[in-house]
């Protein structure tokens, strides 16, 4: 397995199997996975950054098993920062909190990254509210984008500033910012009365 040392800022990381393609059709490395990785870090820090995050990870590309993950690894750098969070069973959450934790995570092909609704220090505290609207099988997209922005209309009506994203697959997520005041159990209960 070929390895090579990258810095980071002030973060030395050890990469493997750069020249691996995670995305075969397209002929993308896993080495092209981590650069854009890292470009996009800037920005996408001030979305992440505080959030405990979970992500799906695909170490033979797409189109080989990818398996969910949520616990930071033993082996992980003590660089990487976390939460442990849970009730009964504690997880120990990653925080990603500079360009390095993006590589770190490209490294593992991480390719898919989900944040959780609440931001540090209010992480049993969502800060907005997702309508995730899933298609089924062969369903026309634009359909689904045209009920994401009625859905959208009716949401502002009760005074929220929602706005309408993809989710990255198949779906559109309707998503409305709100103050972090409220538990989940609340915020699920508003989210079906609207």
């Amino acid at each position: 397995m070929a390895r090579t040392v990258a810095l980071v800022k002030n973060r030395q990381l050890e990469l493997s199997n750069l020249t691996k393609l995670l995305f075969p059709d397209d002929k993308i490395s896993k080495a092209e996975l981590i650069d854009y990785y890292l470009r996009i870090a800037p920005t996408i820090l001030q979305h992440v950054k505080g959030r405990a995050l979970s992500f799906v990870r695909y170490p033979d590309g797409v189109t080989g098993e990818a398996f969910f993950q949520k616990n930071r690894p033993d082996w992980a750098p003590d660089w990487i920062q976390y939460v442990p969070l849970g009730n009964e069973e504690k997880i120990d959450y990653i925080l990603a909190t500079e360009e390095a934790s993006f590589v770190w995570l490209a490294n593992l092909a991480c390719i898919e990254l989900h944040q959780m609704h609440g931001r540090a220090p209010h992480f049993d505290k969502p800060d907005y509210i997702v309508f995730d609207l899933d298609p089924p099988e062969n369903y026309d997209f634009g359909r689904i984008v045209e009920i994401a922005f009625q859905l959208r209309s009716h949401i502002e009506g009760f005074g929220y500033h929602a706005f309408v994203k993809t989710t990255g697959g198949k779906g559109v997520h309707v998503v409305a910012p709100i103050e972090p005041r409220w538990g989940f159990e609340r915020i699920f209960e508003t989210a079906s009365a609207l």
